[in-house]
């Protein structure tokens, strides 16, 4: 498959009945998706594992370009669906695995925010705690737990388990499930909701099952400050428009209603990922304004309900709810 294709597919989608995305998702169905929805959920998905790059020189967004190119790699079309690609055949279990946890972090984020309505997910090795980094651990086990937020009266923050196999793994889900349970509070609010998602292949077909966790008799009570929370989460993207800001070569644009700051990288086959986000936010990022952060962050939600967001004039051009809009081409 190519992400820059203009196209929909079907993903299967097993989960507990509930109302607060795009609608009713019944106990088995299938969730329709586009590339630029995969796309954007590749790029603006937060992974721990790789903070550990950032001691050695890399261009500007070359581990965003990887996960490009694992999605197009690992992936390709069959009619309607995506299923597993030939070419994982001759890897091995090692790269194989990889593979898995990069696809269950991105469709972890992509059915979250289409099925659930969650606006952001972040995974909490990326957020400044304010109990210290201590407490990634609990029962010596550490911690890989997803905080999502969801604006609103119904909202708030909810706990996210993110599970990649190849295979329909029961024991994994309920595992998962039982980490999420275990993170009893988040700035002091009970979750509104506690989620294990596990991507696999089914019938080599992607498929997703997400569970609801019950909460634990005892667990974590974890607290960080908001304006690290949406830090964390734009940490990837605003690092690919800073480099290209440093250097000189964005491009600034009116659109979406709002002015905006456009960057590009090259990836592979040629092309170039272009990412845009609000001029407001990017310097909000810069600066150490917390309070300028949040208010940023806050505008950028509201304009999520605008049905001109997404009108014919912006057809070519994905925006996610936040704010982000991203395009390979």
């Amino acid at each position: 498959m190519k992400l820059n294709e203009i196209r929909t597919y079907k993903l299967s989608v097993e989960a507990d009945g509930h109302s607060g995305g795009e609608g009713f998702l019944k106990e088995d169905t299938d969730l329709t998706i586009s590339g630029e929805e995969l796309l954007h959920a590749a790029v603006t998905c937060g992974i721990p594992e790789e903070r550990l790059m950032t001691g050695y020189p890399e261009k500007p967004g070359a581990g965003i370009s990887r996960r490009i190119s694992l999605v197009e790699y690992s992936l390709e079309a069959q009619g309607e669906y995506l299923r597993k690609s030939d070419r994982i055949l001759e890897l091995d279990e090692s790269m194989r695995s990889l593979i898995s946890y990069y696809l269950g972090m991105f469709i972890t984020k992509l059915v979250s925010g289409k099925v659930y309505g969650v606006d952001y997910l972040v995974p909490l090795q990326l957020v400044k705690l304010e109990q210290g980094q201590e407490t990634l651990r609990y029962h010596g086990k550490r911690r890989r737990d997803m905080i999502g937020y969801r604006e609103g009266t119904d909202g708030g923050f909810s706990v996210w388990e993110a599970i990649g196999r190849s295979n329909n793994s029961g024991k994994a889900l309920k595992e998962g499930c039982e980490d999420a349970g275990e993170i009893l509070t988040v700035n002091g609010q009970t979750p509104c909701r506690a989620d294990s998602c596990m991507t696999y292949y089914g019938s080599r077909c992607l498929s997703a099952r997400v569970k609801s966790a019950a909460a634990a008799s005892e667990g974590l009570e974890i607290s960080f400050p908001p304006a690290a929370y949406f830090r964390a989460y734009y940490d990837a993207v605003y690092g690919i428009v800073r480099e290209c800001y440093e250097r000189e070569s964005v491009r600034n644009q009116m659109v979406f209603g709002e002015e905006r700051i456009e960057a590009e990288i090259p990836v592979s086959g040629g092309r170039k990922l272009h990412v845009c986000m609000p001029r407001r936010l990017f310097f909000a990022l810069a600066s150490d304004d917390d309070e300028e952060l949040l208010a940023t962050a806050a505008e950028i939600m509201d304009k999520k309900k605008d049905p001109e967001i997404q009108g014919p004039a912006c057809a070519e051009i994905y925006r996610g709810r936040d704010g982000v809009s991203v395009s390979v081409r």
